[in-house]
């Protein structure tokens, strides 16, 4: 079973947006299912790693679409972004420069955040982008 399983709850009905996640839950489930098997610090840092590389380029991309339409909460979505990425960071940091065993924080994290992420903050500009999107 996946730490998180894809559902209709997760669509935003934006599909560029709806593809990047889908990919975030993969790394995500991709670390549990390592973890499980006992190989979730053999592979942590390759994770940690496409984590920060994917959500730095989802974060752009999913940012340039909501100044395009002109969501007023921008700043506060970005800020959460930050966050989350400074936050992944510092986890890689303590797992490579200090040896940290860090498998179930790093999954809890990463299970709490991108589940709320997506079904609260990213599911409150679907409206503005969708009404912003021509025809």
């Amino acid at each position: 079973m996946a730490l998180i399983d894809w559902t209709d709850d997760f669509e935003t009905g934006i599909n560029s947006v709806d593809d990047q996640h889908r990919k975030l839950v993969e790394i995500v489930n991709k670390f549990d299912d390592a973890a499980k098997k006992g190989k979730g610090s053999r592979i942590m840092n390759e994770i940690l790693t496409d984590l920060i590389a994917y959500t730095g380029e989802h974060f752009v991309s999913e940012e340039k679409l909501l100044a395009d339409a002109g969501y007023p909460k921008l700043k506060q979505h970005h800020a959460q972004h930050q966050q989350l990425l400074r936050k992944v960071e510092r986890l890689q940091f303590e797992f490579d420069q200090q040896g940290k065993r860090i498998t179930v924080e790093v999954r809890d994290f990463l299970k709490h955040w991108l589940t709320n992420h997506i079904l609260k903050e990213d599911k409150a500009y679907v409206s503005t982008v969708l009404q912003s999107s021509p025809s």
